[in-house]
């Protein structure tokens, strides 16, 4: 079976994202990374399938060695489908699941060929049909670290000094690099992995070798001397055969004990590894494993995923490439190196833009080699104050110049010195360290790098007294927050020459409540390009010695603020990544249209608050924020409550609060909402625990069944002690999975731990005021409010914060009041059989809906932001959270009144300009089963349907428009989720059937820039 009659049973023939063998050899084949392009040229496929420049299938027809073929795709653990095509069968194999002398396990069986099918990949069905299978667990880079831990575990528990056990496995792993790379060894007499294995059973033969290694490379590749406890020692005394037992088990592919876990035995998979195809970004990240867990929390160190690193990459090194065609140097500094994976990718596309300049590279052999060293040593720098990292840096770049020497040219080839020129072992803030005076006088085209996030004990004193030395000089308050350390960084490279930085730090830097005098200091003081936020994937990105991360992030890409230069006009792409299937399953970063806008650098010197709406928001986001915001328009619940004659506000009791000891003896006849249940440290104190307040208190309801307070002592009680005292709203810290806040008016006497916050109404005359405030903290419009300017929700942390709950607007009607108190009589009783009774339930739902709807009564809420917070409450919070997240993309019907509702919203803007004088706007929807389109035209005669129903086939329905055909709108429109143009008559909007592409939120934003666009009188087709 030829793999064009599979292909086009995929419906893949002639599709965007096909490429054949022929296509990847060119040179100007462009649509991977080099990294990428360079392994597929090894593995040979007849044909990849990408998406979003990713290849995610690749095709064999007939392959010659199938064994060894299987094992190539899992070492290059980049495309998780592959197709293998043969004496007519069909194999469909998951390229991230192999298993020992099996090989690649079957995805499914050809009868399931269709899941594959153009329409299903595009629009993520096939991804997450099977995103069981993709488990991250099976594939190589997870052993890989994995069994590396292991046996470096291992070696340290038999009393090697990590450092030693560090260089001797990274070590034997450069030797492995060149035996899979085919290098003649044949004066060190390996012939074979099997001799060099041989070799190390014996520790005189084993260092013997070592020792020729260092010396036929010099450099600074892992070297045998190491000074421990303040001596210098030389490994070969610290190393016995039985470590050299262990290493051999690594290689061999035997089973490792691990001592700390005595009951886990783990199966090394080194036999069947391929360094020849493993990028060595992957073994570079081995660093992640040897600082160790516990040191990398402190060392605030976080590991950099590569597809994060080639987007970094392709905004700046690329993109300086393909702005300076004739150069081929691009000086980069990583300020906290770690393994080198932003220096060695910046390295592969010196190496890759040198040769494309210079084509004849190769006529002398030692001039190449001569050259490969210099652009490794013009160009790459790195400083980390951990040197089990530079050294792993190091390794990773010589190993990145071996992979541009065939390997016949190798042996011989001496690495130049790194250490000392290049590298350094030193705090990035250490003012007095020798590579201040080395770097001073270079210009680097880019700083890129991921510096540690929170605070740094060990360092603490260079980094505090460094930013508090630079507000002395520059007489001005940096403030920064909470000393977290990557603030520090963003600010320390301005000591640097350099054209742009990039840094990845974690994003509650644009947030924290606290912050706002330490953005203002950055905005003043560099010019940004982009924002890359990555707040709503962080937890499925970062990693913390391969345990989940809740750490924000965002890449900041930013200059120096030259003097007298405008931030007026300096416009600042801001993109917010939001999950989808691809991210979800394969860690494929989408960014689709409307994830991007761009906002002047001024605008958030004016608005602090603007950095959280353009998260979840856009444009139209803002300007009903700033609505809400002005104070002119609206009292605040602040305002409301801090007339001290009515209202007092505040927190409960602790527990614990020093050595303190309040009498709490007089409150005997109050309850207690919490429980009283104590538990004891070892010493026999009582220790404070934490309440659960999910069935005791609830939106409008508190439980009657409160216990009596026991009068022991606490640490901490409020000054005002009325708090205390009904009527009282009681709110809660945390937020729902809604986003929405938890309070209720306590009407009885109780005491309260200060996990809750309580506004209390002196006399009769707040109790309103108390019912207007629960009504509004437990509604969507809360939800929609707190998304859009909290500093935590949706960031971090299922919270918002005191402050951000005072400063909402406050408004309310008599109506919201009577609602309030009805919902109170529903719930007068006990919540768990309430919540049985369907009916009941219905009627407190109704009535929920009913308060929403008058507080947007009270806010004159117009069409538009009640879309807007429609748009937050049922796509961005279930984006973000998980829940419901299916409803976000469920498919439309024919003749779905969300289809209709975003029609009319043009019907309604352009029907009043078009609908007179003989002149008639309708609007056609044309509809199929994956993709969906709207015509909106004006016509000269008059129908009764302003809307228009028709149902067509995907290429019909691109036939319909002149300037569209299938082959050139493909994936794009899946991916960026909207395809706008101009035809003679009208103008179209074609975007994927899916719920959330047709909500009425964006009705409005696509009708503005349709508005735009019909201004500027230039049409166009934007894909």
């Amino acid at each position: 079976m030829q793999i064009d009659s599979v292909l086009e049973k995929l419906n893949l023939l002639g599709k965007d994202g096909l490429f054949y063998l022929s296509d990847i050899k060119l040179k100007e084949f462009n649509i991977v990374s080099n990294r990428i392009k360079e392994t597929l040229l090894k593995l040979l496929p007849n044909a990849i399938f990408c998406i979003n420049n990713e290849p995610l299938i690749l095709f064999f027809d007939n392959p010659k060695d199938l064994d060894l073929l299987e094992k190539q795709i899992w070492n290059f653990n980049q495309t998780p489908i592959v197709f293998i095509i043969s004496k007519n069968q069909i194999q469909i194999k998951n390229g991230f699941n192999f298993v020992k002398n099996t090989g690649l396990n079957d995805l499914t069986d050809s009868n399931n060929i269709s899941d594959f099918d153009y329409f299903k990949l595009i629009t993520g069905e096939s991804w997450e049909k099977y995103k069981s299978k993709f488990d991250s667990r099976k594939r190589i880079d997870s052993y890989l670290l994995s069994n590396i831990e292991s046996a470096r575990n291992i070696l340290i528990n038999k009393g090697l000094d990590s450092n030693v056990a560090n260089s001797l496995i990274g070590r034997v792993i450069f030797i492995r690099y060149l035996i899979d790379r085919k290098v003649e060894l044949n004066k060190y007499e390996i012939l074979s992995k099997e001799q060099f294995y041989e070799i190390l059973k014996n520790k005189d033969s084993a260092y013997k070798l070592f020792k020729q290694l260092r010396n036929d490379f010099n450099g600074n590749l892992f070297p045998l001397e190491f000074f421990i406890n303040g001596i210098t020692v030389n490994e070969e005394d610290l190393v016995d055969e039985e470590h050299l037992d262990v290493i051999i088990s690594l290689l061999n592919g035997d089973k490792l004990i691990s001592l700390n876990k005595k009951s886990e035995i783990q199966l090394s998979f080194f036999d069947i590894y391929d360094f020849s195809i493993i990028p060595i970004e992957f073994v570079s990240n081995v660093y992640e494993k040897f600082i160790g867990r516990s040191n990398q929390a402190e060392q605030g160190a976080y590991y950099t995923p590569l597809f994060l690193v080639d987007y970094i990459q392709k905004e700046t090194v690329t993109e300086y490439f393909n702005s300076n065609s004739k150069l081929y140097n691009c000086r980069v500094l990583d300020p906290a190196c770690g393994s080198g994976v932003f220096l060695v990718e910046t390295l592969r596309q010196i190496i890759l833009q040198y040769k494309l300049i210079n084509p004849t590279y190769n006529d002398s052999l030692d001039s190449y080699k001569e050259e490969l060293k210099l652009l490794l040593t013009e160009n790459i720098f790195g400083i980390d104050k951990d040197e089990n990292a530079i050294k792993v840096a190091i390794f990773s770049l010589y190993i990145t110049l071996l992979d541009y020497l065939e390997p016949s040219s190798i042996v011989g080839f001496q690495f130049p010195t790194l250490l000392g020129t290049n590298f350094f072992v030193a705090d990035f803030f250490d003012l007095d360290a020798e590579y201040n005076n080395i770097l001073k006088n270079k210009h680097f085209q880019f700083i890129l790098g991921n510096p540690p996030w929170g605070k740094v004990a060990d360092s603490v004193k260079l980094y505090e007294s460094y930013w508090k030395d630079k507000e002395k000089n520059e007489k001005i308050d940096i403030k920064v927050t909470d000393k977290q350390i990557s603030q520090v960084f963003l600010i320390r490279v301005k000591d640097f020459s350099f054209d742009e930085s990039a840094l990845i730090v974690t994003s509650k830097i644009l947030y924290n409540i606290n912050a706002k005098d330490y953005r203002r200091y950055l905005l003043s003081n560099f010019k940004f390009r982009q924002v890359f936020e990555l707040s709503s994937i962080a937890e499925k990105i970062f990693n913390v010695s391969n345990d989940s991360s809740i750490e924000p992030a965002v890449v900041l890409f930013y200059k120096v603020l030259e003097k007298d230069e405008e931030l007026k006009s300096n416009l600042i792409t801001h993109i917010s990544v939001k999950p989808n299937y691809f991210f979800n399953t394969l860690k494929l970063l989408v960014i689709e249209k409307f994830d991007i806008k761009e906002v002047f650098q001024n605008l958030f010197l004016d608005y602090d608050w603007i950095w959280k709406t353009l998260v979840f928001g856009n444009i139209l986001d803002f300007y009903f924020l700033k609505r809400l915001k002005d104070k002119n328009t609206f009292e605040t619940i602040n305002d409301i409550v801090s007339n001290t004659s009515h209202f007092i506000k505040g927190q409960g009791l602790k527990f614990k609060d020093g050595k303190r000891k309040i009498d709490t003896s007089e409150f005997s006849n109050y309850k207690f909402i919490g429980s009283l249940e104590r538990t004891f440290d070892k010493n026999g104190n009582v220790k404070d625990t934490t309440t659960n307040y999910n069935k005791l208190l609830r939106q409008y309801y508190l439980t009657k069944n409160l216990p009596k307070w026991d009068s022991r002592h606490v640490g901490y009680f409020p000054d005002d002690k009325r708090i205390f005292n009904q009527p009282t709203l009681l709110i809660t810290g945390g937020i729902t999975t809604e986003y929405k806040c938890v309070s209720a008016i306590m009407y009885e006497d109780a005491l309260f731990k200060s996990s809750l916050t309580a506004i209390k109404a002196i006399n009769s005359n707040g109790i309103n005021e108390l019912k207007s405030i629960c009504a509004l903290l437990n509604s969507t419009f809360f939800s929609y409010y707190i998304l859009s300017s909290g500093s935590s929700a949706g960031i971090e942390r299922k919270e918002s914060h005191d402050e951000e709950k005072w400063g909402m607007p406050f408004s309310t009607n008599n109506e919201i009041i009577n609602l309030v108190s009805e919902t109170e009589k529903l719930l007068n009783d006990d919540y768990e059989s309430i919540l049985s009774n369907e009916s009941i339930k219905l009627e407190i739902s109704k009535i929920y809906d009913e308060i929403d709807n008058q507080i947007f009564k009270s806010y004159n809420l117009s069409s538009l932001e009640r879309s807007l917070v429609d748009y937050a409450v049922n796509i961005s919070i279930p984006l973000r959270t998980g829940k419901k997240y299916e409803n976000v993309f469920k498919k439309l019907n024919f003749k779905s009144s969300i289809l209709e509702n975003y029609a009319e919203i043009f019907l309604n803007h352009f029907g009043s300009i078009y609908n007179k004088k003989g002149h008639y706007f309708e609007i056609e929807i044309i509809f199929s089963k994956h993709t969906i389109a709207m015509y909106f035209r004006v016509t000269l005669n008059k129908s009764t349907k302003k809307i228009v129903w028709s149902q067509k086939g995907y290429k019909e329905l691109l036939s319909t428009f002149t300037r569209l055909s299938f082959e050139n709108v493909g994936q794009n429109l899946f991916i960026q989720k909207d395809i706008k143009g101009f035809e003679n008559d009208g103008f179209y909007v074609i975007k994927p059937n899916e719920y959330k592409s047709w909500h009425p939120a964006l009705a409005y934003l696509d009708l503005s820039e349709f508005i735009e666009a019909l201004h500027n009188s230039k049409p166009k087709i934007d894909e």
